[in-house]
C-alpha cells in the first residue's frame, strides 16, 4: 500500500469520532427524542407540579430516560390529537441534550389505550397501551392515584407524626406500591381540646385508643367510646393510637399506623351572660372562662344582631360587650358560642323601648354649613376607624358608676334614641345617638369613667371632638367643644376635666353632646348612671 493511501486511511480513521460526535450532536438537536444516546438529563413534571429529575450516567436516570425515549420511538403518528381529552392528565417532560432542551407533553386517562403525546413541534402521537400501562405504574405517576395520599391524623389543627406507618396504594396494573412517610421515634407534645377530638383524613377501619394520666390508664377502647372520658381541668395526657385501613372494595390504599404522643388537654371553655334581659339600645357582657389562648371564639346570634363581638383578655377571663341596636326587633335572642370544640348557647330577652320624636330648632345657615350629605360622609370617614379601633388591647379601665360628665345645672334637651326633626321638617328625621345638654359655653366637661384618650380633632358635623376608650371596646364621645384639655394617649379618671363646652359643629347654642358606643354601635348610658356594669367572674 503506497504512502498516499495510508495517509488518507489514517485521516479517515481520525475523523470518524468527529463525524460520529457531529452526528450525535445533530441528533440531539432534533426535536424527535427517540434514542437515549445524547440525552444528558430528563425532568418529568407531574400534574400536581411535582418534578422528578433524572441524570444520565446513573442507574435510575439511564433506566427512566431509556424508557421514555423508547416510549417516544414506539408511539404512532397521528394527524391530530383526539378531541375527547378533557379528563386526561398532562405530564411535561424535558429532555436535555448538550445545550438544547426538547419539551414533550403526555396525556393519560384511566384507559391505557387512550394515551397520547405532543412533540416539541406539536405533532400528535398515540402511545402504545403497554407503554402507557408501564408509565402509569412508575414513580412519577404517583399524583394520578388518590390512594397514594396517606392518612393524616389531625388534632386541633396540627398534624400528628406517627411512630410507624406502613401505607400502600394500588397501581393501575393491580399491584401495590409503598409510600415514604415521615415518622418519629420521639414522643411529641400537641394541644387537644377537652372533648378529645381528633380526626383522620381517611377514616380507618380500626381506630383504637389508650389514654394515660401518668401511669394510670384512663381509657382503652375505640374512638367512638372516647367521648365518655371527660376532662374537667387542664392536664398533660399520653395517647397511644392504633389505626388500620383494610384492603377492601372501594379502598384505594391500605396500611397501619401507630401513634404515641403527649397532649396538653385544655379544660372546657364556658360562657356566661351578665344579664338575662335588656332593652333596645342597651348592651350585655359575655364572659368566657377557660378559653385557650390559641383558640378563637365564634359567635352566632339568632336572630342576627348585626354585630360580631370582639373578645378581649380581661384578667383570668375573656370578655366581649354585645350591643343591641335600637332598631333590633324585641324578643328572645339565642347566642351560640363555640371554642375549641365546646358549643354553648346563651339566651337574652330584648324588651321593646319607645323612642319619641323631638323637634330641633336651629339656624338654616348652621344646617347648611354643618349637616349635609358631604359633612355626614366626612364624619363617617373620620370617625368610623376611631369607633372600630381597640387601643386598650387587654383588660378594662372602667370602674363603678358612669357619670353624666356635665356640671350641675346643665339642661338635658335631647336624650338617647330620640328621633329628631330639624325645624319640624319630616324629611330630616334621624335618630339621635347620645345625650345633648344646654349649658354655658366654657363649662367644664368631665370624663364619664376611667379611660385613655384616643381621639382629639374637629369635624364640620361634631365640631371639636374628644373620644375616650374605657376598655373592651367601650368608648365615650364628647362633641361641640370649645377647647380640649387632653391629648391623645392621656389617661383620665372618672370626673377629670377633659374639655370645655362650646358651640362648634351642628349645634344651636352653648352645649355638649356626650355618647357611649360599643365599638361603632351607639348604646344607652342611662342605666350605667345608677348601676355599675356587672362583670361575671365565675
Amino acid at each position: 500500500m503506497n504512502k498516499k493511501i495510508k495517509i488518507v486511511l489514517l485521516v479517515i480513521l481520525l475523523l470518524i469520532p468527529t463525524y460520529l460526535a457531529i452526528a450525535e450532536f445533530r441528533k440531539a438537536q432534533s426535536p424527535q427524542v427517540e434514542d437515549k444516546r445524547g440525552v444528558t438529563g430528563m425532568t418529568v413534571s407531574s400534574p400536581d407540579g411535582t418534578k422528578y429529575l433524572y441524570e444520565a450516567g446513573t442507574e435510575d436516570g439511564d433506566e427512566a430516560i431509556g424508557f421514555m425515549t423508547s416510549l417516544n420511538r414506539n408511539a404512532r403518528s397521528l394527524e391530530s390529537m383526539p378531541n375527547a381529552l378533557s379528563d386526561a392528565k398532562q405530564f411535561t417532560v424535558e429532555f436535555k441534550s448538550f445545550a438544547k432542551t426538547n419539551t414533550y407533553r403526555y396525556y393519560f386517562t384511566n384507559d391505557p389505550d387512550a394515551a397520547y403525546l405532543l412533540d416539541p413541534e406539536d405533532k400528535a402521537y398515540k402511545i402504545t397501551a403497554s407503554d402507557a400501562t408501564s408509565f402509569l405504574c412508575r414513580e412519577f405517576s404517583t399524583s394520578l392515584y388518590t390512594g397514594a395520599v396517606s392518612p393524616v391524623l389531625t388534632i386541633a389543627g396540627d398534624e400528628v407524626i406517627p411512630q410507624t406507618m406502613d401505607w400502600k396504594y394500588q397501581l393501575f396494573d393491580g399491584t401495590y406500591r409503598s409510600v415514604d412517610i415521615e415518622t418519629t421515634q420521639s414522643q411529641l407534645t400537641y394541644r387537644m381540646n377537652a372533648r378529645l377530638q381528633m380526626s383522620f383524613s381517611i377514616d380507618p377501619d380500626v381506630f383504637n385508643i389508650e389514654v394515660f394520666d401518668g401511669d394510670d390508664r384512663l381509657y382503652s377502647g375505640n374512638y367512638a367510646g372516647l367521648s365518655a372520658l371527660t376532662v374537667s381541668e387542664t392536664k398533660l395526657l399520653r395517647f397511644r393510637i392504633q389505626a388500620q385501613w383494610y384492603e377492601i372494595d372501594g379502598k384505594l390504599g391500605q396500611g397501619e399506623g401507630i401513634y404515641d404522643f403527649m397532649a396538653r388537654v385544655n379544660a372546657p371553655a364556658s360562657f356566661y351572660l351578665n344579664i338575662s334581659s335588656c332593652s333596645q339600645g342597651d348592651f350585655c357582657v359575655v364572659t368566657a372562662k377557660d378559653k385557650p389562648e390559641d383558640s378563637d371564639i365564634t359567635f352566632v346570634s339568632e336572630p342576627d344582631i348585626g354585630f360580631t363581638p370582639v373578645f378581649v383578655e380581661d384578667g383570668d377571663y375573656y370578655r366581649a360587650l354585645v350591643p343591641i341596636k335600637t332598631t333590633a326587633p324585641a324578643g328572645n335572642y339565642t347566642f351560640t358560642l363555640s371554642c375549641d370544640g365546646v358549643v354553648q348557647q346563651l339566651s337574652l330577652l330584648v324588651n321593646a323601648k319607645e323612642f319619641l320624636d323631638v323637634n330641633y330648632n336651629i339656624s338654616e345657615t348652621v344646617v347648611a354649613a354643618t349637616r349635609t350629605e358631604a359633612t355626614l360622609a366626612s364624619f363617617e370617614e373620620t370617625m368610623t376607624p376611631v369607633a372600630k379601633s381597640l387601643k386598650i388591647a387587654a383588660d378594662h379601665l372602667f370602674d363603678g358608676l358612669f357619670i353624666e360628665g356635665v356640671p350641675q345645672g346643665a339642661q338635658l334637651f335631647t336624650g338617647f334614641g330620640r328621633y329628631r326633626l330639624i325645624n319640624k321638617v319630616e324629611s330630616t328625621r334621624y335618630q339621635h345617638m347620645g345625650v345633648d345638654y344646654y349649658l354655658m359655653e366654657g363649662s367644664e366637661i368631665q370624663a364619664v369613667n376611667n379611660g385613655v384618650v384616643i381621639y382629639v380633632g374637629t369635624t364640620d358635623l361634631s365640631g371639636l371632638t374628644v373620644v375616650v376608650e374605657h376598655g373592651l371596646g367601650l368608648k365615650s364621645w364628647y362633641c361641640h367643644l370649645s377647647e380640649s384639655k387632653v391629648q391623645v394617649g392621656d389617661s383620665v379618671r372618672t370626673g377629670d376635666v377633659i374639655a370645655l363646652s362650646g358651640e362648634t359643629g351642628f349645634c344651636s347654642q352653648g352645649q355638649v353632646h356626650i355618647g357611649l358606643s360599643v365599638f361603632e354601635v351607639p348604646v344607652c348610658p342611662y342605666d350605667l348612671w345608677e348601676n355599675p356594669l356587672v362583670l361575671n367572674n365565675p
